[in-house]
């Protein structure tokens, strides 16, 4: 049904989209009780993103071949045209993701992951897709995004992506070896060789 001003709307006349999920003014898909769920450029048709009890995402999968900064941003250079590229010449956008012509995140067999339209203002990818949640297959981990989501607190999604940004900043902090110490990057990192690791 419509409503005076032309707006689709429910039979309690709450507002929705052509696919029949509530939304907020702006096109965001909302719950009952009004919180926002899904953002409007998420959604593909009207259609919420799908993502199913056995749906998997290795986000190495869509990264380019780049060191980072003490900050934990990609170092990247350029080609002859200006594109931003990796340490193997593919072309990136400025998060490290590889990218088409077009700037669609795509996947190193060149599938397209992520229309460039859902990507966030600083070419992120969706939170959910970013943190490996989506890792494990068990339907545990929806359940519990699912239930954040609708109690709307800091998700575990959330808690994983501070967490990994701390741990990156904190191995920033460590004082680093001089000299030829000896040890491997993989040595110092543990703080400890592998002649010790039974211990």
């Amino acid at each position: 049904m419509t409503n005076s001003k032309g707006q689709l709307v429910d039979n309690a006349g709450r507002r929705i989209n052509s696919r029949g999920y509530l939304t907020d003014e702006f096109g965001n898909v909302i719950d009952k009780d009004g919180r926002q769920i899904f953002e409007a450029k998420h959604l593909e048709n009207d259609e919420i993103p799908k993502i199913f009890p056995f749906t998997k995402f290795n986000i190495k999968n869509v990264m380019g071949d780049f060191e980072m900064d003490p900050l934990g941003v990609p170092i990247l250079d350029r080609d002859a045209q200006g594109n931003l590229i990796d340490n193997k010449g593919h072309k990136v956008n400025s998060k490290g993701y590889l990218i088409d012509s077009d700037g669609n995140v795509i996947d190193k067999d060149g599938y397209v992951m992520f229309p460039k339209k859902i990507l966030d203002n600083e070419d992120d990818i969706p939170k959910v897709f970013r943190t490996g949640l989506l890792k494990s297959d068990t339907a545990s981990s929806l359940s519990r995004l699912m239930s954040e989501i609708e109690r709307n607190q800091p998700s575990e999604f959330d808690a994983e992506e501070r967490r990994i940004q701390e741990e990156i900043e904190n191995q920033m902090r460590k004082p680093r070896p001089r000299g030829n110490s000896g040890n491997t990057s993989v040595d110092s990192m543990m703080q400890d060789t592998p002649a010790n690791y039974n211990h």
